[in-house]
């Protein structure tokens, strides 16, 4: 009588490389963390030639938690029983991106601030 073949870890071999393909084909941004990310825009500035410029930008989603406040905060303000920390993708360090564009009076040198680093970082409110 003939062996019979077991599939399965065939299958399942092929199955999680094909999970693996799509997550990595997917954006890198949309993986948890805060990720740098190049963003091409058309600019347009009075009298001067449209052009396009690439920068980098940050981009993603990160943690944020509740606890049970500590008894010091609630010497303070015995009303917040639960402590919020809130992170956010952010710009840590930039760096300049210099074009020269030309425009009616002549060649303009312009500065645009391109992401170097991100990371998450507790959300600013201002």
């Amino acid at each position: 009588m003939g062996k019979k073949l077991n599939y399965f870890p065939i299958f399942f071999i092929f199955f999680i490389l094909t999970m693996l393909e799509s997550s990595y084909c997917q954006g890198i941004w949309r993986r948890p963390g805060c990720h740098k990310v190049g963003h091409t825009r058309k600019v347009s500035i009075p009298d001067c030639v449209e052009f396009h410029i690439t920068t980098n930008a940050c981009r993603g989603f990160c943690e944020s938690w509740s606890i049970p406040s500590g008894m010091e905060t609630l010497r303070v303000n015995p009303f917040q029983v639960i402590t919020s920390v809130g992170q956010c993708c952010n710009i840590m360090e930039t760096e300049d991106v210099d074009v020269k564009v030309m425009c009616l009076e002549g060649i303009r040198e312009l500065t645009f601030k391109s992401a170097k680093t991100c990371s998450c970082y507790h959300c600013k409110k201002d």
